[in-house]
């Protein structure tokens, strides 16, 4: 919920959240890079296909930098 109707989510609500959106992205781009496919992400509100990062099969990730 946000601020403006008076209720916040604590903190670990929205740590684990964003750590269940994480895990998801990872399993996608394994995926993805298994079955030699792109995947779609939206970008500026528009669907645009992208490459998987090799390092996700390695199981590196930044989570930090978006894919291009």
């Amino acid at each position: 919920m946000s601020a403006e109707n008076g209720k916040t989510r604590t903190d670990s609500s929205a740590d684990g959240a964003l750590a269940a959106l994480r895990r998801a992205r990872l399993r996608a781009e394994r995926l993805a890079l298994a079955t030699g496919t792109c995947l779609v992400v939206a970008v500026d509100g528009m669907p645009v296909r992208v490459q998987p990062r090799p390092g996700v099969a390695d199981g590196v990730r930044n989570p930090i930098s978006a894919p291009r």
